[in-house]
């Protein structure tokens, strides 16, 4: 017999988890945008326009725990005219790597 819960249920459950989702990427993006930023600090480069934008994502393992592994790119200006790329990967909460592209076709990566 259906008692008429159960679709009202899963629609919160569904609802519960969005929201969920949508503040962990807003978490993610603000902690990404603070790691472009401090990077850019240390080597003495402006982080340009002050956005990071999510690249890709796809879920992984870390310590045998599931999470979300996030990719960003970001635009630095090493010297204030010139646009470069980097990169950073987010494996749930804590950053997994960064990356720079410099002037001479390397990268410098932490």
């Amino acid at each position: 017999m259906n008692s008429g819960l159960e679709t009202p249920f899963a629609a919160i459950l569904v609802l519960a988890a969005g929201v969920l989702w949508w503040l962990s990427a807003m978490r993610s993006r603000d902690l990404a945008r603070t790691l472009a930023s401090n990077f850019c600090a240390r080597q003495g480069w402006q982080l340009l326009d002050q956005t990071v934008t999510l690249a890709a994502m796809w879920p992984t393992r870390v310590n045998d725990r599931l999470c979300w592994r996030r990719r960003y790119r970001f635009d630095f200006s090493p010297d204030g005219g010139n646009r470069r790329s980097g990169e950073l990967i987010l494996e749930g909460n804590k950053p997994a790597g960064i990356s720079a592209e410099l002037g001479d076709g390397g990268r410098l990566i932490e």
